[in-house]
């Protein structure tokens, strides 16, 4: 095994480290949300806005990391979000107060995003070649789940050895971010500085080029692509409540079924990647997936509700959880196959993330009230939405082939 190979895949390991732990902070409301909740007496609503304030500053800050991960070194971007965000947890950790907390939360939208998504994808594409792309995204999206999953275990174990609650989610907080902080220490030793491109544009050049890319027809499929892969993305996570609420399945064994999830998403991820490459096509993959996700989630609305189908449900999880990373694992790898050059990847990765995750703001308030509304038929409401994003992503990815095909120049 030779030095450039170690070299190339323990960065690549430090990616995907970072890539999944350092958003287990802004998110870390989810696993220990009753337990914050009473350590700072907050209502729910109060607890959404925490969830809000992140959410509008993260879509913003997409936008503006585009940017900033073309003008300046990868290397001291992600280290620079690492040591803030790890610093942020460690203040959330002491459950200040509400207000503070929302300030936090609203910092976090700038730490985990303007300084570090464009950042950490640009800095993966520089890994490898054209044709390593596929495997390389790939590998991140797996590694990603696994090592996220080893976390969660150790923060819930650490949270376990204290009686008072408020005190085991604090523990566990603060463990989380040290991990956040020592990532960043690892990013400023191992990640390869990209110097020679610093400086390389004025910032108003870089922010034009913002602009001249949305003018850029192919640009905005691979932003289609984004918002419809992620639209099911969300939405499969709604399943283990309606395994709960329909088909009997325990409250305990829905929860283990989210430590499930991201193992899944090491296989979905890896899979996806290496097939990606040997097909010599992302593009093939992302159809492919598709396709199993539409079939997948029409299973639900004409399985009828009965509690012997409990196990029937559950694999048809596994079954999309397995399809969704795979596709999730390839929509940034595409853009290679687009002729997005590198150093344009981070303005336009900026500009899909920034659109493409946009369904955050809207989506779940959606089918909640669908949900709500129309109990099971809301369900299927909302799987009949995932079935039409799919087939959607599905289209604009043809489209996106084609014009491909027509012209292959990067832009």
């Amino acid at each position: 095994m030779n030095k450039a190979f170690i070299k190339k895949y323990g960065t690549l390991l430090l990616l995907a480290a970072g890539a999944g732990i350092i958003f287990q902070l802004p998110y870390i409301r989810e696993t220990f949300y009753v337990p914050i909740q009473n350590a700072m007496d907050l209502s729910n609503a109060q607890m959404g806005l925490l969830s809000s304030g992140y959410a509008a500053m993260a879509t913003l800050s997409y936008f503006v990391g585009g940017a900033i991960a073309d003008k300046f070194s990868a290397r001291k971007l992600l280290t620079f979000s690492f040591l803030v965000t790890g610093v942020l947890g460690l203040w959330f950790s002491t459950f200040p107060g509400f207000t503070i907390s929302r300030i936090i939360f609203v910092l976090m939208g700038i730490s985990t995003i303007i300084t570090y998504w464009s950042a950490c994808i640009k800095a993966t594409r520089m890994l490898g070649t054209a044709e390593e792309q596929g495997r390389l995204f790939g590998l991140q999206e797996g590694l990603r789940g696994i090592l996220n999953a080893v976390l969660v275990f150790g923060m819930t174990a650490v949270f376990s050895m204290f009686t008072n609650e408020v005190a085991g989610a604090s523990a566990a907080i603060k463990l989380c971010s040290i991990v956040v902080i020592i990532i960043g220490i690892l990013n400023f030793i191992f990640i390869e500085d990209t110097a020679k491109e610093e400086n390389a544009e004025p910032v108003t050049e870089i922010v034009k080029g913002m602009f001249k890319a949305l003018l850029i027809p192919r640009v905005w499929l691979l932003v289609a692509i984004v918002f419809t892969a992620y639209s099911v993305y969300g939405l499969i996570g709604y399943v283990n409540t309606y395994a709960v609420m329909f088909y009997g399945l325990s409250a305990a064994s829905a929860a283990t079924l989210g430590g499930v999830r991201y193992l899944l998403q090491g296989l979905g991820g890896v899979v996806g990647g290496f097939l990606a490459d040997r097909l010599k096509s992302r593009i093939k993959v992302i159809i492919g997936g598709c396709v199993g996700l539409a079939a997948s989630f029409a299973l639900y609305i004409v399985m009828p509700s009965q509690a012997s189908l409990c196990v029937a449900v559950v694999a048809n999880f596994f079954v999309g959880l397995f399809f969704i990373y795979a596709v999730r694992s390839q929509y940034f790898a595409v853009h290679d196959d687009a002729g997005i050059p590198v150093n344009m990847s981070g303005r336009v990765s900026g500009i899909a993330s920034a659109i493409g995750f946009m369904p955050d703001l809207f989506m779940y308030t959606l089918v909640g009230g669908w949900m709500d509304s129309y109990g099971r038929t809301g369900y299927n409401m909302t799987w009949a939405y995932a079935i039409v994003a799919a087939i959607l992503c599905i289209i604009v990815t043809l489209i996106l082939s084609k014009v491909i095909k027509k012209d292959k120049v990067s832009i």
